[in-house]
């Protein structure tokens, strides 16, 4: 019998128009990178008959699943601010908390969905004192983030002005940046989330930066030329869809062990 994992993708915006018609929505982009996750972890892998029961949710609605119908909470990337306090991020900060705190299910996070987890569990999130950081990025592994993601660091898409500026009481931080000490946060059997965005590839990204730069003029000449120059570098988010499958599943170094 095949195992049903249940993920719940709290969307926290809309792509932007290119994206959106070429990849569809923030949770589309989510659930494509989990199932690519669990293909790439091979016929042979235990999750070989694991079946992906997906839903998607508009938090920005004030749309939210029961907690119980749910294995793993999702949480996308965002155009909003994680440390202000509009309603709805409010709500969500909230509900982050009633599930770590209340219950055993899963919660990943990825930039926005990241930020909203730090702030749940009391952490500092504000503007970063060292800038944007966007395009493809390398980000270094510690020690606990090597053994779990099996290299010693990663390239991932960024697109990040704010950041998470501190590690909560009894979560691991697995690996940083030059601009951002707080790339991973971890606990295990409970959460895994990403500052960077292993979900995203060029086209997403390059359209985001372009319409930073012509709409709000975020970045000075050198800087967005820079970006787009390294916004189709290989990245490594198609090695953090399975490593997330593998902590979704408690599977192979991602035992539910504290």
């Amino acid at each position: 019998m095949s195992r049903v994992l249940r993920i719940a993708i709290l969307e926290c915006e809309k792509p932007l128009p290119k994206a959106q018609a070429a990849r569809g929505s923030f949770g589309d982009i989510f659930h494509n990178f989990f199932a690519q996750g669990l293909q790439g972890l091979g016929p042979e892998a235990a999750a070989a008959d694991v079946r992906l029961d997906v839903s998607k949710w508009d938090t920005m609605a004030g749309d939210y699943p029961q907690i119980e119908d749910v294995d793993v909470f999702a949480l996308t990337g965002s155009y909003g601010t994680a440390f202000y306090n509009d309603p709805w991020i409010v709500t969500l900060v909230d509900f982050v908390k009633h599930t770590l705190e209340s219950t055993d299910t899963k919660v990943f996070g990825i930039c926005f969905g990241h930020q909203v987890i730090g702030r749940a569990l009391g952490a500092d999130v504000n503007r970063n004192p060292h800038g944007w950081e966007i395009s493809v990025e390398n980000l270094v592994l510690n020690e606990q983030g090597q053994e779990l993601l099996g290299v010693p660091s990663l390239n991932l898409h960024q697109m990040h002005r704010d950041a998470v500026l501190g590690v909560p009481p009894g979560i691991t931080n697995l690996g940083s940046s030059i601009k951002c000490s707080v790339q991973i946060l971890y606990q295990p059997g409970r959460l895994l989330s990403f500052q960077g965005h292993p979900e995203f590839d060029e086209l997403i990204n390059e359209e985001i930066i372009r319409a930073d730069n012509e709409n709000g003029h975020a970045f000075d000449d050198e800087t967005f030329r820079d970006a787009l120059e390294r916004v189709s570098r290989p990245h490594d988010g198609p090695l953090m869809a399975s490593r997330v499958m593998e902590f979704f599943l408690g599977s192979g170094k991602w035992k539910d062990v504290v």
